[in-house]
């Protein structure tokens, strides 16, 4: 049986057009991979996953806009 965990990758906040603002959280899921008949397996690297703080799921249109899926709402990443 193989136990799955999430690593976090990245984290950002991101801004609408009309000033609604998100924190943006980007995951990847890791999968053990070991056995009994093989305890030094590596571990399995799953895809990526993004949301935003509150749990909608994200999906990337370019480096720096995003579409939250539930509201329908594109929004900017936020660089410092």
């Amino acid at each position: 049986m193989s136990k799955k965990t999430q690593e976090p990758i990245d984290e950002f906040d991101a801004q609408s057009e009309d000033g609604q603002r998100f924190r943006i959280l980007i995951e990847r899921t890791i999968i053990d991979t070991t056995s009994l008949t093989n305890p030094n397996a590596v571990p399995l690297k799953g895809l990526r996953t993004a949301r935003t703080s509150e749990g909608y799921h994200c999906n990337r249109i370019d480096d720096d806009n995003w579409k939250i899926v539930e509201l329908d709402l594109k929004v900017k990443r936020i660089r410092w």
